[in-house]
């Protein structure tokens, strides 16, 4: 991994807000090489909705959890100059232990995507706008599924926004 770069990551998280944990992290540069992708098993939540992220409880009981890989994950974020994500979850991040370095830039795609700021600017609408295929199953999603569609949409926004701009 090169040194200072921009990187691309997608969090699930468990729910419900109070108790929330990490359940899946995948990393990727923005030529789609995954850096980092692993489901975890969590500490307080032992029951979550699956159909908020695709994820089954019983398909984490097997991995380990999120603590044992948190030097990876650290140094992984350490190199990074800028972060892209959707609906950005560094909070939980945080909360787990990780720290985005200060000078790490972050962009949430869902900020300039946002178009009534309810449920409809969601992931699935973003691809669909900037075309790109999310498996329609939710569990059939990977965290390199969404890792990947974020990577595409970021391409193509600033591929329009630069279109924009030579106007």
């Amino acid at each position: 991994m090169s040194d200072k770069q921009t990187l691309i990551y997608w969090v699930d998280l468990t729910g419900p807000a109070p108790l929330d944990e990490i359940v899946r992290l995948t990393i990727m540069d923005t030529n789609d090489n995954v850096l980092f992708n692993h489901t975890f098993n969590t500490k307080l939540v032992d029951w979550w909705y699956s159909e908020l992220n695709g994820i089954k409880p019983e398909e984490t009981y097997n991995e380990q959890q999120f603590e044992n890989y948190k030097n990876k994950i650290q140094t992984i974020f350490n190199h990074a100059s800028k972060l892209i994500t959707f609906n950005a979850s560094n909070f939980f991040l945080e909360k787990q232990g990780i720290t985005i370095p200060t000078n790490t830039a972050v962009e949430d795609l869902a900020d300039p995507f946002r178009v009534l700021g309810d449920a409809n600017d969601t992931i699935d609408n973003l691809c669909t706008y900037y075309g790109y295929d999310l498996p329609v199953d939710i569990h059939n999603r990977t965290g390199i599924d969404y890792a990947k569609a974020v990577n595409h949409c970021w391409h193509e926004m600033n591929r329009y926004c630069q279109a924009q701009k030579d106007r």
